[in-house]
């Protein structure tokens, strides 16, 4: 399986240093900003699995980036701050928030808690996931609909598995170019929408009305689940 990716928003050096470092040695891929304006810049690019977020930013708040994220994006969120009130921790979770740790932490514990979620969260990834009359199957790397085998070429799988890998958290074009094509190749915007043209005379009941793979104007694409079977 791949790398997990965690961002981790902090405005204290040596905080952001210390997490960071046993972050990495956990053996996942880190992602650093130091202000609000530079974690949205990743967030809106880059394919998150979990964040760490600071509440007292200097350019804003942790709360209010939280509302922000869950607009667009379903990646497990920790809160770690020094604001330690009940209060505090029931609006951290009533926003979107997985876990909350009160500084000062002990790194080895805070590690722990992203491994728990993270694996549940691959639990919950894993073999099989259905949605509307599709079955996507990770181990078989196939998809089927109503009971039939689909033939995807590989661009298409690649293109529809990440988009399942994140449901429901928006993916820009350049988010999916990156991840199929890789940064050394030049890539058109319109083979992405070519290619998710084609996905969707595959696996939509109505292509010209979209239902599963949903195109955010201005931005990119999502797999939405909340499929209105009516």
């Amino acid at each position: 399986m791949e790398e997990s990716t965690i961002l981790i928003i902090e405005d204290d050096a040596d905080i952001l240093e210390v997490l960071s470092l046993y972050v990495q040695n956990a053996g996942y891929h880190t992602l650093k900003a130091t202000s609000v304006e530079e974690g949205w810049k990743l967030i809106t690019t880059e394919a998150i699995d979990l964040m760490l977020i600071d509440i007292n930013l200097p350019d804003g708040n942790g709360i209010d980036l939280v509302k922000r994220i869950r607009e667009q994006s379903e990646a497990i969120i920790f809160f770690v701050t020094a604001n330690d009130t009940i209060e505090d921790k029931l609006q951290g979770f009533d926003v979107g928030a997985a876990d909350y740790i009160t500084k000062p932490f002990i790194p080895k514990e805070v590690i722990a808690r992203i491994k728990a979620h993270l694996n549940r969260k691959n639990v919950q990834r894993k073999h099989q996931y259905t949605v509307s009359n599709l079955v996507i199957d990770f181990e078989e790397k196939s998809v089927y609909k109503a009971g039939e085998k689909l033939h995807l070429y590989t661009k298409e799988r690649q293109i529809l598995f990440y988009l399942v890998e994140h449901r429901n958290q928006v993916l820009s074009v350049d988010q999916i170019i990156n991840y199929v094509w890789g940064f050394e190749e030049i890539v058109d915007i319109k083979a992405v929408t070519v290619h998710i043209s084609m996905l969707r005379k595959k696996i939509e009941k109505n292509p010209a009305k979209p239902e599963i793979i949903k195109t955010v104007r201005g931005f990119g694409y999502v797999f939405n689940t909340n499929i209105d079977e009516n």
